[in-house]
């Protein structure tokens, strides 16, 4: 790209006009050498040889040096040439990958920006991972677990390009983007089987009377299970705040308190045979599972239609 500003710096005449038939003399000189032949040059590009051949006297005029040594057969590259080609085979790589960002059809390339909730993280981020690095192995990953309601205001800022977001049943993401039901699931009360607190059928005010083991302020089941609480004049018994389900799963069967459960991800616990679900009569979560999406995507289409497959499995009721 240097070589093409201090020609540009250097010359009198169209800047435009010059930087498009440069392209296409780079993409000559290029063809030759990858293909260390004229005819296989020629062939690559649908053109002649001499139209070839042409092209790349003409990038040596422009540059003021010589590409190929024509003593050789076949012609062999300089030390310039070289240094030009590298360069060169990076403009027109990066310029094929920029033609292709706003195609919905081509293969994904470039940083796929997703964010979603620390427990579906727990569950399916390895899957999801996994799909996507294999499906498109040009393609980086940028995972962010965050609330809901911080992720779905990041899709919509166009801070990510795609965000699964766990709402209670009857709310919709909001506007600024697009949206897809993914799965309804409810989350379950749980406690050590062998050490429990309240007995199988409990009401929401006698689980207040006893410590929980819970996600820090932010999540959206913990705010409900609060709501509920208050709502029967009782508080919140907060034991142990902190991050990461499994953890929060084995403090609950070592008798540390109740805690919360997608019934999916229960199901899949090393942890099941050691807790037991409550069953509460005034008081129920159930959540749905969304797939948001900037409006506009280009080439990471096929990349969300993977996530959308890789997220299925591991977050339907079991």
């Amino acid at each position: 790209m240097f070589l093409i500003f201090s020609m540009l710096a250097t010359h009198t005449f169209d800047p435009a006009s010059v930087e498009i038939h440069m392209l296409e003399e780079l993409k000559a000189f290029v063809a030759v050498v990858d293909h260390t032949s004229l005819t296989k040059a020629a062939e690559r590009l649908y053109l002649t040889q001499s139209a070839v051949s042409r092209r790349v006297q003409q990038l040596e005029e422009m540059l003021g040096t010589t590409l190929l040594d024509r003593s050789t057969r076949p012609p062999s590259v300089t030390a310039v040439g070289r240094r030009v080609y590298q360069s060169g085979a990076t403009i027109i790589r990066d310029l094929d990958r920029l033609l292709s960002i706003p195609k919905d059809d081509e293969e994904p390339s470039g940083t796929f920006r997703i964010g979603l909730p620390q427990v579906i993280a727990d569950v399916a981020l390895f899957e999801i991972a996994l799909r996507l690095k294999t499906s498109f192995p040009r393609l980086a990953l940028r995972c962010r677990a965050e609330w809901s309601t911080t992720l779905q205001q990041a899709v919509s800022n166009g801070d990510l390009d795609a965000a699964i977001l766990m709402l209670p049943t009857g709310s919709v993401p909001i506007g600024g983007m697009e949206a897809k039901h993914i799965a309804r699931f409810d989350v379950l009360i749980v406690q050590s089987r062998e050490k429990p607190l309240v007995p199988s059928q409990a009401s929401i005010a006698e689980l207040a009377e006893h410590e929980w083991v819970l996600n820090p302020q932010g999540c959206g089941y913990r705010a409900l299970l609060q709501q509920a609480m208050e709502a029967v004049g009782k508080q919140m018994n907060l034991g142990i705040d902190v991050h990461g389900t499994a953890t929060q799963l084995r403090l609950v069967a070592a008798g540390m308190g109740l805690g919360l459960a997608p019934r999916s991800l229960l199901a899949a616990s090393s942890h099941l045979s050691e807790l037991s679900v409550v069953d509460v009569s005034d008081f129920s979560l159930v959540f749905d599972l969304w797939l948001a999406h900037a409006k506009t995507l280009g080439n990471l289409t096929k990349a969300l239609d993977v996530l959308h497959d890789a997220l299925i499995d591991p977050v339907q009721p079991a």
